[in-house]
């Protein structure tokens, strides 16, 4: 009966397997920015940065062979090309907003909108601008600037203009429409944007969804090559700016990164393992991890409906490191009395060798990294299921092997190093790789800027090179944002800001709505400016301005509408009347409406102003944030400067936990300090080793070193537990040899993506080729001399 429930046991292990495997078919893999960030707050600012529709924003810079032209003027294929891009793009169904041309005409329209709001738009300093103006002499020169525009061949559209606005005040204000293009460097022409040069031409677009995840960004990076392909003439080609050419470029390299060191991985296992038992089945013991993973998989896509590349590279661990609880079954079963038995000392240091792994992994599920807790869960359900078809499958298979593993008459002769007297130098050495460790520690500083796990192609820097080249104007910039229940509230505390930074001294390359758009408090007080202002100069303008119109050629009141209309209020400027006119493709960046969410966030409005982010304006940015309510500064400085901190509080709590942990599971395990500090042997020198390798090649961590660091605590330790066993019950050269097994597993798992392309995925295997490079032999040298082995059993 017992025998038969074994059977059906395994036959359930085994379907549960094969389905799985099916349902792992169906696992969806994409690469998301918002996976890699710490903490809500920072997860919040990405959202917010979504919101202002940063992360969805494509640029597409136009470019024209020398041999079509340039210079002050754009050649009309490269205009021809904009348009017929911005029109295939705005056809689109993956784009909201596509801005490559202004209305015709948009230059009358614009001009006379903005006359009729002048009341609530000219603040007080405008108005010292504007009584300079009424001077006699300066009234004059009006006069004859007016007379020489009206005689010329465009004079009679200009008529209606000059008789309402002799004095030019709609110039006042469309010279603030600068502050609109911050440090963009662009000219109109016939409606596009133009480059100084005239040989670049500039088409943005905002994609329906944001572009830090995989899979929207090829869909629209595949639209984009199509309706490019079809619209660019001759002589004109195309730059992509924006987050979407990087987004690729990480999950491109991740995928072939995987495509290629996956199939490696399995050849060096298999011959790892073949070669060293050369029988049949040990097999069995390589397909541990292969069996185990597609359960795994699909487990973590319950609680996970999108799985990161990242934490699917390291599924390739598992390829390993699964299979080192087989490989002691495998060598360590015996068979008695008819039965596979696996010896008790055997059972025991697989109990604690799995409480103190797994407990490093639950330990792992408390970082505030998302993807940190996807690969502590993947790596949960991994090793659970390695464990359980190990102890199922592989110990009949090992209890009934008739002859001696090939690699262990060798392993006896080598590795007998305690027994010879060695001991006191192999310890002189081990404490010179922790002093150097303690050094190297200390030596060592956090890079949390995500930038050092991007691998943009060179295509990509040349591009953005050439972009900043061609159209900006500084570095980094900061965005302030504003948020209100209503677009008044929202107007209202951009215009604070501006005030703020106003006051903080002359910024320049500042781009912000308010000098064009205030908000309804201030309209209300330049509008009130306005009629005082007015009411006391008007007595004296009416005779002056008749004298001055009059000398040049004009009619007697020939300005009578202009003096009838400068004291009449103007009505209070909504934003709609701004954003649905031709400045929509400059306001749609700085003001936004963003829609209600079911059970989630209100419909609210947002007014962005950017600021350079740099070191004169660090101390306005940290005031700006704590002096006004309801205003958020996004500043990549300060952002990575958070990340910097989060990150390693988050490393700290989970390295200190984890080792707390195992600390006290060993300690109960074992109940003796001299044993303790040789199962903690290999735990201390992998992480000398990894502290001394990054010294020596930079002093440089980031978060995947970090990550890596606290995994091979909990693989390093298992070695100094298997070890410390054996020498209690007498170590044997088949303990030397089932941990060589596996520190070779795990290194042909992790070691392999040493070789990545992908900066995270080559810090992770570096660590963990270092790491367990040292723990190796460290246990099986260091650990029985601390633990006061004589001689090695023959086995």
């Amino acid at each position: 009966m017992p025998k038969l429930s074994g059977k059906i046991l395994n036959i359930l292990l085994l379907l549960g397997v094969l389905l799985g495997g099916y349902l792992a078919l169906g696992v969806k893999v994409e690469e998301n920015a918002m996976d890699l960030l710490p903490g809500e707050a920072l997860r919040g600012d990405l959202e917010l940065l979504q919101q202002l529709g940063v992360v969805n924003q494509v640029y597409l810079s136009l470019e024209c062979d020398q041999a079509l032209g340039g210079g002050p003027t754009a050649p009309p294929e490269l205009l021809r090309s904009a348009g017929a891009v911005g029109a295939a793009l705005a056809e689109s169904p993956l784009f909201c907003e596509v801005f490559y041309r202004l209305p015709e005409g948009y230059e009358f329209g614009l001009a006379t909108t903005l006359r009729r709001y002048l009341p609530v738009l000219l603040d007080p300093y405008d108005l010292k601008e504007i009584e300079g103006r009424l001077a006699p002499a300066a009234l004059d020169q009006r006069m004859r600037q007016a007379f020489l525009t009206l005689n010329n061949p465009t004079g009679l559209l200009m008529a209606r203009l000059v008789q309402n606005d002799p004095l030019d005040l709609t110039g006042l204000m469309l010279g603030k429409l600068a502050s609109l293009r911050g440090r963009l460097r662009l000219t109109v022409q016939d409606g596009y944007f133009v480059s100084e040069d005239g040989r670049h031409c500039l088409v943005w677009a905002e994609s329906v969804t944001p572009l830090i995840a995989s899979a929207p960004a090829t869909a629209v990076k595949a639209e984009l090559d199509r309706v490019l392909a079809k619209s660019l003439e001759k002589g004109v080609r195309a730059r992509l700016i924006g987050p979407l050419p990087h987004t690729l470029s990480n999950s491109e390299t991740i995928k072939r990164d995987l495509a290629r060191l996956l199939p490696f991985d399995v050849v060096v296992l298999l011959l790892v393992l073949f070669l060293a038992l050369r029988t049949w089945q040990s097999l069995v013991v390589v397909l541990i991890p292969f069996l185990a993973a597609p359960p795994a998989l699909a487990l973590l896509s319950l609680f996970y409906p999108r799985i990161s590349a990242m934490s699917l590279g390291f599924g390739i661990v598992l390829l390993g490191s699964g299979a080192d609880y087989a490989i002691h079954l495998y060598l360590g079963a015996r068979m008695e009395n008819g039965r596979a038995v696996v010896p008790g000392g055997l059972r025991r240091s697989l109990l604690v060798a799995s409480l103190t792994t797994f407990a490093v992994f639950i330990a792992l599920l408390f970082s505030h990294v998302p993807s940190h807790r996807q690969m502590a869960t993947l790596a949960i359900f991994g090793m659970a299921f390695s464990i359980l078809l190990a102890v199922r499958l592989v110990p009949p298979l090992g209890a009934y092997q008739k002859s001696e593993p090939a690699a262990l008459a060798a392993v006896r002769r080598l590795l007998v190093v305690p027994g010879r007297g060695w001991g006191g130098l192999l310890l002189a050495g081990w404490l010179l790789l922790l002093i150097g460790g303690v050094v190297g520690w200390s030596r060592l500083h956090y890079n949390g800027d995500l930038k050092s796990m991007d691998t943009p192609t060179a295509e990509v820097v040349a591009d953005e090179r050439e972009f900043l080249a061609t159209w900006a104007k500084g570095g980094e910039q900061a965005f302030v944002v504003a948020a209100g229940a209503t677009p008044e509230t929202a107007l209202d505390l951009n215009d604070r800001v501006y005030a703020r930074l106003t006051e903080a001294g002359k910024l320049t390359g500042v781009q912000s709505l308010a000098p064009v758009l205030p908000g309804p408090t201030r309209q209300a007080r330049n509008g009130a400016a306005w009629q005082s202002f007015w009411t006391a100069q008007l007595p004296t303008l009416q005779p002056a301005l008749e004298r001055a119109a009059t000398a040049q050629g004009f009619a007697p009141g020939a300005f009578a509408p202009f003096l009838a209309g400068v004291t009449q209020p103007a009505p209070p400027l909504s934003v709609t009347v701004l954003t649905d006119g031709p400045l929509h493709p400059f306001l749609a960046a700085l003001f936004r409406q963003v829609p209600a969410v079911a059970g989630g966030s209100e419909r609210h409005y947002l007014a962005t102003t950017l600021v350079p982010d740099g070191p004169e304006t660090a101390s306005v940015l940290d005031a700006l944030g704590r002096e006004i309510p309801g205003v958020r500064v996004l500043s990549n400085t300060r952002w990575r400067q958070q990340v910097d901190v989060l990150m390693r509080s988050d490393i700290l709590t989970i390295i200190a936990g984890a080792g707390l942990v195992v600390l006290l599971i060993c300690f109960l395990a074992f109940r003796n300090a001299r044993d303790l500090l040789a199962t903690l042997a290999p735990v201390l020198s992998a992480q000398a080793a990894m502290a001394v390798f990054a010294w020596l090649t930079g002093g440089e961590l980031n978060m995947m070193h970090l990550l890596m660091g606290i995994l091979v605590i909990g693989m390093s330790v298992d070695y100094g537990i298997f070890i410390v066993t054996a020498c209690r019950e007498g170590l044997s050269a088949q303990t030397f040899l089932a941990i060589s097994l596996c520190a070779l597993s795990t290194l042909s798992g992790f070691g392999v993506l040493a070789f990545a392309v992908h900066p995270a995925l080559r810090a992770l295997g570096l660590t963990v080729l270092i790491g367990i490079g040292a723990a190796w032999p460290t246990a099986l040298w260091i650990s029985p001399v601390l633990a006061g082995v004589k001689k090695v059993k023959p086995c």
